[in-house]
């Protein structure tokens, strides 16, 4: 799924695996006047080849003030789509959450359940998806926070790009591999997380318009879980 890093919503070692993100379907938000919010997943980001599952997933927003808005996603052809009214000026974030539950490899193939229901598994394994995309109203401030999410990026604007903080339940997670995806591109492996979760990008000369910046890693399950580890894969979409 992911490979180098270089900026504005995962990588096992393939560079054209495909990702899950979430976006506004407008780059500005205005007080008051619904805006669409879609989900997809895919190869290159606004190219959605798959509607995200339902089962397990929970989207929302939050507004400059931290107020959380839940949004009730449906299919729409090859996405989820959703409606979203902002009532407050400034930096606003989208967010969706998706436990994809536990699934094991076994001699006829990928099913549900553990090591505990799939005895001849050759790997058991539990899938957590995050994305978070900002969106601002017009002339709004670029603030960046935490959405308290298990796996998240958290960017901060260089002069040159963007530097990303990898966040492992709240704190700084080395090791996650990084790629980038600009709008109607495959995405590009970037590399993995420092020691202190950071990871810098330089955004290539003339590059305008949105993009994900992508990350994923293995996590070894608790003690005593019927599975090897936890997949976690997280997307963060900007607009540069």
């Amino acid at each position: 799924m992911i490979k180098s890093l270089g900026i504005s919503l995962v990588l096992a070692g393939a560079a054209a695996a495909h990702f899950a993100w979430i976006a506004p379907g407008e780059p500005v938000l205005t007080v008051g006047k619904a805006a669409r919010v879609q989900l997809g997943i895919g190869h290159e980001l606004g190219v959605s080849e798959a509607a995200p599952l339902l089962p397990g997933l929970q989207v929302y927003a939050l507004a400059p003030s931290g107020a959380r808005t839940e949004l009730r996603p449906a299919k729409s052809g090859l996405w989820l789509a959703a409606e979203y009214t902002p009532k407050e000026a400034g930096q606003h974030r989208l967010v969706f959450t998706h436990d994809r539950g536990v699934r094991s490899r076994t001699p006829k193939g990928l099913v549900d359940g553990g090591r505990d229901t799939n005895p001849t598994a050759t790997q058991a394994f539990r899938g957590i998806r995050t994305a978070v995309a900002y969106a601002s109203t017009a002339n709004a401030k670029f603030e960046p926070k935490a959405a308290g999410l298990a796996y998240e990026l958290i960017p901060q604007r260089t002069e040159k790009g963007v530097t990303v903080t990898l966040l492992l339940n709240g704190k700084p997670c080395a090791g996650g591999a990084v790629a980038v995806s600009w709008a109607g591109k495959k995405e590009v492996v970037l590399g993995k997380t420092g020691a202190d979760g950071r990871l810098s990008y330089a955004v290539p000369a003339g590059a305008k318009g949105p993009f994900v910046i992508l990350a994923e890693q293995p996590v070894a399950a608790a003690k005593g879980a019927n599975y090897d580890t936890d997949n976690y894969e997280t997307a963060l979409y900007l607009n540069w």
